[in-house]
């Protein structure tokens, strides 16, 4: 039998988001959620929770894979955890409204033996321990206490990596399972696992509500059989950031964020390098910028090495500032798209390149943007790359009044659309 919820605080709404992160937007987006929270269920407390508890990391999406039916499999497992839970009473409450999200670049990304790293899964042997068990069951306790659980991946549905994915559905289901209501927010639903994409319609059909990124998404989880009943659309929440100290403009200097991580493994980073070298042939200052400095850093060298004069800036700024910083230049140019969001939210043209997935495009076209999100694999980039620029600094002024124009239509229907829906969920 799986224990349900006994009894639960007044008003607790618990948060599983990115808490420390060495990525501003992933920042950006957890504060933004935290406010909308706080917004939504002014009188609530608060409890935050980190993303993938290291308990499930001794399961794998390949083990559900090769189950005779891997939904059952997964329902199976969702079960067994949830009987783990030991009560609302395990741990006593603390609330957290004033909880900050940290930025920390220390946090190296994995850039060596990645695959090794994976395969041995050193953390998930430890789990099979009983190592984080204690450490799990207090996340339990802390469901059941809870009137709504909310489930915040933050972009990591995807088709590279699919592991991160399953174990936010594992985190979601279990809480539901507890009795509690659950949402899970904010992702694009870019998905090409098979096992994935057979779990996520039968599961989502339970959950209180679900968010989407953009109209792309929906469409991709009804083509996997997915009901929409429960779905709701908004564009990324931190469109919804405050920034408060503009910064001078600076005439002349366009700021370049690369993803070089989705660069590097689709490969098309060397492209990256005739951009650059088209820009500063337009006698643009560049500017290399990133919010997830550690992940882009070993290539970033590599260009200031080039390209004598050209700097890294923003590194160690916390998402708001660093939204501030990229409100200073002419345009951004961003395959990232945090960094597209935060400049956009300063004002700034974004001259958008997609990424490997198509979360980028869907962001635009929910913002209403006509001019499209360049192709990160053609040969025309640089040329493309120079002439979006171009015209932003030739229109600047008339750019960045329609940015801000479209960033303040979409903060009023993402706030409308969710406080309505937060509220019914509980």
């Amino acid at each position: 039998m799986i224990p349900q919820t006994q009894a639960r605080g007044a008003s607790e709404i618990l948060l599983i988001t990115r808490i420390r992160t060495l990525n501003k937007g992933n920042q950006a987006l957890s504060a933004a959620w935290l406010a909308m929270v706080k917004h939504t269920f002014p009188q609530g407390g608060i409890r935050l929770l980190e993303r993938r508890p290291r308990h499930l990391l001794q399961h794998r999406l390949a083990d559900i894979a090769a189950a005779r039916d891997p939904y059952a499999a997964f329902d199976a497992l969702t079960d067994a955890l949830a009987r783990l839970a030991p009560g609302p009473s395990y741990t006593a409450p603390v609330f957290t409204r004033d909880a900050r999200i940290l930025l920390d670049e220390t946090i190296s990304p994995p850039r060596r033996f990645v695959g090794l790293r994976e395969r041995l899964n050193l953390r998930g042997l430890l789990a099979r321990t009983g190592y984080y068990a204690d450490e799990y069951r207090h996340r339990l306790s802390a469901c059941q206490r809870a009137q709504l659980v909310i489930v915040n991946p933050a972009g990591e549905f995807f088709p590279r990596g699919p592991q991160a994915a399953f174990y936010h559905l594992l985190d979601a289901d279990v809480a539901r399972k507890l009795g509690v209501s659950t949402a899970i927010v904010n992702h694009t639903m870019d998905i090409s696992d098979p096992t994935l994409r057979a779990i996520i319609p039968r599961m989502y059909r339970s959950l209180a509500m679900v968010g989407f990124r953009d109209q792309t998404s929906v469409v991709a989880f009804e083509a996997m059989g997915g009901d929409t009943r429960n779905v709701v659309v908004t564009p990324d929440l931190a469109l919804t950031i405050e920034l408060t100290n503009a910064r001078p403009r600076r005439p002349g200097a366009v700021a370049v964020a690369i993803n070089v991580p989705e660069a590097a493994a689709h490969g098309y980073l060397e492209r990256w390098v005739d951009v650059i070298a088209k820009l500063r042939a337009q006698e643009t200052e560049v500017v290399l910028v990133s919010n997830e400095v550690p992940a882009d850093l070993e290539f970033y060298e590599r260009l200031m090495a080039r390209f004598p004069g050209l700097q890294l800036e923003g590194a160690g700024l916390d998402h708001d500032a660093y939204g501030e910083l990229l409100g200073s230049f002419d345009s951004v140019v961003s395959s990232r798209m945090h960094t597209c969001i935060l400049a956009m939210v300063a004002g700034a043209p974004v001259v958008a390149v997609e990424g490997a997935s198509f979360k980028i495009t869907g962001l635009f076209k929910e913002l209403g943007f006509t001019d499209g999100v360049l192709d990160p694999t053609s040969p025309d980039l640089p040329r493309l790359v120079g002439e979006r620029v171009a015209q932003r600094r030739a229109a600047r002024d008339a750019a960045s009044q329609e940015t801000r124009e479209r960033i303040a239509q979409v903060r009023d229907r993402i706030t409308g659309e969710l406080v309505t829906r937060l509220r019914a969920a509980t």
